[in-house]
C-alpha cells in the first residue's frame, strides 16, 4: 500500500464526514469536532518530525491524547482532563476508521487500549424562583452590548445551548411572542413562546442592538459569531452562562449552576402550570417523555416499576 501523508489523508476523510453530515448520518457539530481534533493531531505529528498517516502508531496516538494543552483562557494545562482526552481519542478513532474505508491505511491505533473512564454525571440542581431572579439581575449588566441577558432569556424560553448560538434576529417573532428554535442533537425544531416578559424585553433590546451594529438589514446572530463552528458556539454560550453564575453566586445543591438547571426549572414550571409532561416535551423539543419527566423532576412510573 502506498504511504499517504497525514495532511493528504485529511482532505478526503473530511469530505466523507461532510457528506455524512449532509445526509444526516453525522451531526455538523461532530464533524467540526473531528476536523478540529484531526488538525491538532497533524500539528502534533509534524512537531515530532513525522509525516505519514502510518507514522501514527499506538505510542504516538497515546502521546497525543496525553499531551499538554491550553484551556479557554489560554493557560497551559499539563495534564488534560479525561473529557479532553476522550475528545482527542474520538477524533483519532474517526479519522482512522474513515481512512481505512478509503483504503489509505490498515492501522487502527488505540483500538486495543482501555476506554477512558467517565465520571458520574452530576444530578440537575434545583433552582428556585429567587435564584432565577438573581440570574436575571446579574445578566443585565452591560446589556444590550453584552450578550449575557440574551443567553439567559433564550434559556428561559426553552432553547438549549446547542440552539442558542444559532438563533438570529429573524428567529424572534415579537408579534406572536415566540422564538424559533433550530433544533439540535435529539432536539426537534420548534417555536418556543416568549411568555416571560423579562426575556422578551432583553431579547428585543439585544436584537435592535446587533442589527444597528451590523449596519445592514441582513439577519444577525444574537449571541455568537455566526461563522464559528457549532461546537465552538455552544462552548461559548456555556462560558457566557458561567460568567453570569459566578457573578450571582448561585449554587444549587452546593455546586455551580449549569444551563441544564435553568431548563429543569422551566420544565418543572411548565409541568406545574399544565399538568402535562407532553407539554414539557413540546416546549423543550424532546421526543422522549421519559427525558422530559426526568428534567422536570417528576417520577411518573408506578412504585417498584423497572426502567
Amino acid at each position: 500500500m502506498r504511504r499517504v501523508t497525514l495532511r493528504a489523508a485529511l482532505r478526503p476523510v473530511a469530505r466523507q464526514w461532510q457528506e455524512k453530515a449532509a445526509l444526516g448520518v453525522l451531526r455538523p457539530q461532530t464533524v467540526d469536532s473531528y476536523i478540529t481534533g484531526s488538525e491538532r493531531l497533524l500539528r502534533f505529528v509534524l512537531a515530532l518530525g513525522l509525516e505519514y498517516l502510518d507514522d501514527v502508531t499506538d505510542t504516538v496516538a497515546q502521546a497525543f491524547l496525553d499531551a499538554p494543552g491550553n484551556d479557554r483562557q489560554g493557560r497551559l494545562v499539563a495534564c488534560p482532563a479525561d473529557s479532553t482526552r476522550r475528545g482527542r481519542r474520538s477524533s483519532v478513532d474517526a479519522l482512522f476508521a474513515e481512512a481505512r474505508r478509503l483504503g489509505l491505511t490498515t492501522l487502527a491505533p488505540l483500538l486495543d487500549l482501555p476506554a477512558i473512564p467517565r465520571s458520574q454525571p452530576r444530578p440537575v440542581g434545583t433552582l428556585t424562583d429567587t435564584d432565577i431572579d438573581q440570574l436575571r439581575f446579574y445578566a443585565e449588566r452591560g446589556m444590550p452590548q453584552t450578550r449575557h441577558a440574551a443567553v439567559l432569556g433564550l434559556l428561559l424560553s426553552g432553547l438549549h445551548t446547542g440552539e442558542i448560538g444559532l438563533t438570529g434576529t429573524t428567529d424572534l417573532d415579537f408579534g406572536h411572542s415566540r422564538v424559533w428554535a433550530t433544533g439540535a442533537a435529539r432536539i426537534t425544531a420548534r417555536y418556543c413562546p416568549l411568555d416571560d416578559p423579562w426575556s422578551r424585553e432583553v431579547l428585543r433590546l439585544r436584537a435592535g442592538y446587533v442589527q444597528r451594529q451590523s449596519g445592514s438589514d441582513s439577519p444577525q446572530t444574537l449571541t455568537t459569531n455566526g461563522t464559528s463552528p457549532a461546537h465552538r458556539m455552544q462552548s461559548s454560550i456555556c462560558t457566557t452562562f458561567g460568567e453570569v453564575v459566578r457573578a450571582s453566586g448561585i449554587a444549587p445543591d452546593g455546586r455551580s449552576a449549569k444551563p441544564r438547571d435553568v431548563s429543569s426549572w422551566l420544565a418543572a414550571k411548565v409541568h406545574a402550570e399544565t399538568g402535562q409532561i407532553a407539554e414539557v416535551a413540546l416546549r423543550l423539543g424532546f421526543t422522549s417523555l421519559d427525558r422530559a419527566a426526568t428534567l422536570a423532576g417528576y417520577n411518573w412510573r408506578p412504585s417498584g416499576q423497572e426502567d
